[in-house]
């Protein structure tokens, strides 16, 4: 059984901040926990070795280095590395149709 409430209003950034902060302080008063994004590191597109931010092109065999999509495009549901399709909502995710990585 659901709930039939709209939930929306408090999914935004500044409520969850708000929320983890009350949990990590134990609800003490003006307490920001800050809340990092893990970066992802670019890879490169010959060989798949893996680089550092800020580099353009793999030492190794001088290919592209781009930073592979960690969400879809179309519906921003996270999707498996590798993967041609988003399982959501069937958003091509090919390099050919939709490039599945960014430049970095």
């Amino acid at each position: 059984m659901g709930s039939n409430l709209d939930l929306r209003k408090f999914q935004s950034a500044d409520s969850i901040v708000d929320a983890y902060s009350k949990i990590v302080s134990g609800g003490k008063i003006g307490y920001k926990a800050v809340i990092e994004r893990k970066k992802i590191p670019p890879k490169c597109v010959k060989c798949g070795r893996g680089g550092d931010d800020g580099q353009k092109f793999c030492p190794q065999c001088g290919g592209k280095m781009l930073v592979p999509l960690i969400n879809c495009l179309g519906c921003k549901k996270r999707i498996d590395e590798g993967a041609k399709f988003c399982t959501e909502c069937g958003h091509n995710l090919t390099q050919e149709e939709n490039p599945s990585f960014k430049t970095s």
